[in-house]
């Protein structure tokens, strides 16, 4: 596969894509059979959860920060978009990106000899801004790790910090969130599952059993 190229259209930062495919799962175990296992936020409670989550965002950054959401795609960036609505607000339009962290990944010469490689947008410059990086499910710490050195190609920020709607444990790496809407503690061989209404038809938040896939979150 080429090397990606990047280049600048009308002041968005830009990666070509050759598909827009189906959503990762949170842990990376595409192949694996999923059964759902229990509905831990339907989609009012879902909701209740991403406003809590953008207070907490609204309470702990500056009103003057220049702040960036940037998403994981593809429901981080859903995500993103959602805590921005609310906080438009009391701070105005924030402006939202979205990351695809395939290439960045640790295992990348793991994911399929063809991997799939969606799309960057950054919509301004990073420099000197404040960035919240926005995932689904926080899990191993090696998804963030991928997204904080794609991150770096774009410039250095002034601070950059993690939010993510659920943490589900078993970090492999020193990578802790700053801002949690829920605490979740699946069982052996179960997965935490998000839904986002512009992927999935609605929000919420399952636990799925997943069976012994062996593989891990990237």
């Amino acid at each position: 596969m080429p090397e990606p190229t990047r280049g600048v259209a009308g002041g968005l930062y830009w990666r070509p894509t050759e598909a827009d495919h189906a959503p990762r799962r949170c842990t990376g175990s595409t192949e694996a059979e999923t059964k759902l296992t229990q509905n831990v936020l339907d989609e009012a409670a879902a909701r209740t959860l991403l406003a809590e989550l953008s207070a907490q965002l609204e309470r702990a950054i500056e009103p003057a920060a220049r702040l960036i959401l940037v998403g994981i795609h593809r429901r981080g960036d859903s995500i993103a978009a959602e805590i921005g609505r609310h906080l438009e607000a009391t701070r105005g339009p924030v402006p939202i990106g979205s990351l695809d962290i395939t290439l960045y990944r640790d295992d990348f010469g793991q994911v399929g000899s063809l991997p799939i490689v969606g799309t960057t947008a950054i919509p301004e410059s990073i420099e000197d801004a404040h960035v919240v990086i926005v995932d689904d499910v926080l899990h191993t710490g090696r998804t963030i790790r991928a997204a904080l050195n794609e991150l770096s190609d774009f410039g250095r920020a002034r601070c950059i910090q993690l939010c993510v709607l659920v943490d589900r444990g078993g970090r492999q790496l020193p990578i802790q969130p700053d801002y949690v809407g829920r605490v979740i503690d699946p069982g052996p061989d179960q997965d935490v599952a998000v839904r986002v209404s512009s992927t999935d038809g609605s929000w919420g938040v399952d636990v799925v059993d997943v069976g012994d896939s062996g593989e891990e979150e990237a």
